[in-house]
């Protein structure tokens, strides 16, 4: 009887400790933060004598017989945005920053004929965008992202388009793991104005803000190295880590204390310089 309740216990306990190996790790969430750009405003032609639309304007100061509404351009910019990033290694599509985007009237007529493009003398107006931007992860330093777009402007409408941008490669120190993150900004496609609410006095007119969003690749480089590895790994450059990871792993990490963020600063400092791109 004594027996068989040991032997039970010793197949339970067996069990328990089976399922806790078998678990899935907890996942390890990290803060990161993209900055804003603009608003910026893209007012347009103005005449080059003196700066303004031509007397007579419609959108001219009442004082020149217009309605006083102005040309100040339409705005776009982006807002800044913090999220959450769980750095399970694979490719996850997030948010970035929030589009926004104003419209309003823009001057693109000349001096003889303001009132219509029927003559051609409407321009069709293009704006080159570049959106550059800092994005961080925690308290980590600072990268750029970087985006390229259009406004375009015309007699009938005006029309927004977002390109996709460049890689950026973080890397970055959680759990006693170097994480390396690949953020590639996507783009937004050519959109028209879709909102005029009180029209043809509502200027500006807020376009509905979108969502911007970025391809995150993360990769789990491996666990941090010792100190003393660290300076092996500096001399030997990135063929030297290739051998010090497969160490790492099959002789375990045996206790290993939090790394203090000066501890972290030289690591990475290290990865930068030892392991080419």
């Amino acid at each position: 009887m004594r027996t068989t309740c040991i032997r039970t216990l010793g197949i339970a306990l067996v069990m328990a400790i089976g399922l806790a190996l078998a678990a899935p790790a907890h996942a390890v969430i990290v803060t990161y933060t993209v900055g804003g750009w603009g608003p910026q405003n893209y007012p347009g032609q103005l005449d080059p004598r003196v700066h303004a639309t031509p007397y007579g304007a419609p959108h001219s100061p009442v004082s020149e017989g217009g309605d006083g509404l102005g040309y100040p351009g339409d705005a776009v910019g982006l807002v800044t945005y913090t999220g959450t990033l769980d750095l399970t290694p694979g490719t996850h599509v997030q948010k970035i920053n929030t589009l926004s985007w104003k419209i309003s009237y823009t001057y693109a007529g000349t001096d003889d004929n303001w009132h219509n493009d029927a003559t051609g003398d409407w321009l069709e107006l293009q704006f080159p965008i570049n959106a550059a931007r800092n994005m961080s992860f925690g308290a980590g330093p600072a990268g750029s992202l970087s985006q390229t777009g259009l406004l375009e402007i015309n007699w009938v409408n005006d029309f927004l388009g977002v390109n996709a941008g460049s890689t950026t490669t973080f890397s970055l120190i959680e759990g006693g793991e170097i994480y390396q993150i690949d953020v590639t900004p996507l783009g937004v496609a050519r959109t028209g104005g879709s909102s005029f609410p009180g029209f043809p006095l509502g200027t500006p007119w807020g376009q509905p803000d979108k969502d911007m969003m970025a391809k995150f690749v993360v990769t789990d480089v491996g666990p941090v190295p010792e100190p003393a590895t660290i300076i092996v790994w500096s001399l030997l450059g990135a063929g030297g880590w290739l051998g010090i990871r497969v160490v790492r792993r099959r002789g375990g990490s045996g206790g290993r204390q939090p790394w203090s963020n000066e501890n972290r600063t030289a690591i990475l400092e290290v990865i930068a310089r030892g392991v080419p791109r």
